[in-house]
């Protein structure tokens, strides 16, 4: 990624069965809140930037410039994502 450095990321659980986590990436200089993380059909985890509800459908609140800068967000996100679970599940045994 060129100008989007990642400092860090918070997992929020969620009520929903269709979205296994919300993502709060913090950013150089800046928070964003609301990234999703969803499974597909194929068992797949995959990332969906914030967004809100309009009248004509959802719309994203972020986009970058390049498909690459996105995927490299992603990656980032699910990556994080998975050492969240490995620690949530080590806690959970120790107690």
């Amino acid at each position: 990624m060129k100008y989007l450095k990642i400092i860090s990321i918070e997992f929020v659980k969620t009520k929903s069965e269709k979205v296994l986590a919300r993502a709060d990436v913090h950013f150089e200089g800046f928070l964003l809140k609301g990234f999703k993380i969803l499974r597909n059909l194929e068992n797949k985890d995959y990332v969906t930037p914030p967004s809100y509800l309009s009248p004509k459908g959802w719309r994203q609140l972020f986009k970058t410039d390049s498909e690459e800068d996105w995927k490299d967000i992603q990656h980032r996100i699910l990556e994080e994502y998975d050492k969240h679970l490995i620690n949530e599940s080590l806690e959970e045994s120790h107690e």
